[in-house]
């Protein structure tokens, strides 16, 4: 089993079992949904022969690899769909998606994934940091609070004391746009840094806390096991945060490199079609695949409503573009336009930049 927080690189055999199970369980995808949904591009993936030589691809993610927010990355690892395309790859946990950008501008990794909060500041400074594709249109991240105590939008955060991971991360970034479009003053709401697991959910019981900000995975568990609370967005996806697959404009200078991570936008690109396609299924295929490969062991994985509910909200909210104007994974440059202007509003960034510049749909697999 790989663990959650490192990920050494799987032996070739394994993959191949791996892809051996994701095409038999594919044909059995197929057998229940019938005619009635198109799944043969991307079921068929995993029964392809992979290239004899596999190229050796390190990439490194901004969180471990506990939570169905990696998906795509965890089920193209598990179901041979990286090994299909002719690479190797290590999925490599850093603390935070500053350390995610810093790797990708040292060179350990050609690829990581970002949100737009955190990756366009690093763009407006000089950063040669391109988008090269999409992977999340929207946030995910939700509020936990109690019934005696109700936060469901901006308005009832002001005032209150706030929980978050870490002060300064995505997640008090995006409070502060969400506080900000409804004009409630930022400093109006008090910051916390706390473990955002569901044990935290008693201190919001006992009137410490008015609420904290969680993962969709760990909110969704709560809500679960917990009569009393009470879990929203609370406006935090109103704000546009966008994830993409960023690289460095060395890299698109490399043939090489640029090879490598179309190859690996395509496993990515095959692997999350397989897994929209298995909706029909209620996800049955895409979890015994990752739960018999014996790669990832976290919570929310084991437990079938919330591995169900978490993928149902990212395959019709999260990782298709809502007004139907982009493909999986291609760049809605109009939307990465419109975060520019809304974060420049807000003051997360200075403004007076072209931000066209910073995002390409060259390198997307074909759809």
């Amino acid at each position: 089993m790989v663990s959650a927080t490192t990920h050494p690189t799987a032996t070739a055999s394994h993959k191949r079992l791996a892809r051996t199970a994701a095409a038999f369980l594919a044909a059995g995808a197929l057998a229940l949904a019938g005619c009635s949904g198109d799944t043969s591009g991307s079921s068929a993936s995993a029964d392809a022969e992979a290239p004899a030589e596999l190229q050796k691809m390190l990439v490194v993610t901004f969180l471990p690899l506990e939570s169905f927010s990696f998906t795509p990355e965890m089920f193209a690892y598990s179901g041979g769909y990286f090994e299909k395309h002719g690479l190797d790859v290590e999925l490599q946990p850093v603390q935070g998606t500053a350390a995610a950008i810093q790797s990708l501008l040292g060179g350990s990794t050609p690829i990581t994934r970002a949100s737009t909060v955190d990756v366009m500041p690093a763009m407006e400074a000089g950063q040669e940091i391109t988008a090269i594709g999409t992977m999340a249109y929207k946030s995910n991240l939700r509020v936990v609070s109690v019934e005696d105590n109700p936060i469901e939008s901006p308005d009832d955060m002001e005032g209150q004391v706030m929980g978050m991971g870490s002060i300064g991360g995505t997640s008090e970034k995006m409070l502060n746009l969400a506080l900000g479009a409804d004009d409630i003053p930022l400093e109006s709401v008090t910051r916390q840094a706390v473990p955002v697991t569901a044990a935290t959910l008693e201190v919001v019981r006992q009137g410490q806390l008015s609420g904290y900000i969680v993962s969709l995975d760990t909110s969704l568990a709560i809500e679960q096991q917990n009569d009393d609370a009470v879990v929203t967005d609370a406006g935090l996806g109103a704000a546009p945060d966008i994830q993409t697959w960023i690289t460095t404009a060395k890299n698109l200078e490399d043939p090489e490199k640029v090879e490598q991570m179309e190859k690996f936008m395509a496993a990515i690109q095959e692997a999350v079609q397989f897994v929209i396609d298995d909706s029909e299924n209620d996800f049955d295929n895409v979890l015994q695949i990752m739960r018999d490969s014996g790669d990832w062991d976290f919570p929310a994985l084991q437990d079938d409503g919330v591995a169900r509910a978490a993928l149902e909200i990212y395959t019709t909210q999260t990782w298709v573009d809502q007004s139907g104007d982009a493909a999986l994974l291609e760049n809605n440059i109009g939307a990465w336009t419109s975060a520019y202007d809304t974060y420049v509003k807000a003051g997360l960034l200075k403004g007076g930049q072209d931000p066209e510049k910073w995002i390409t749909n060259d390198h997307v697999p074909a759809g």
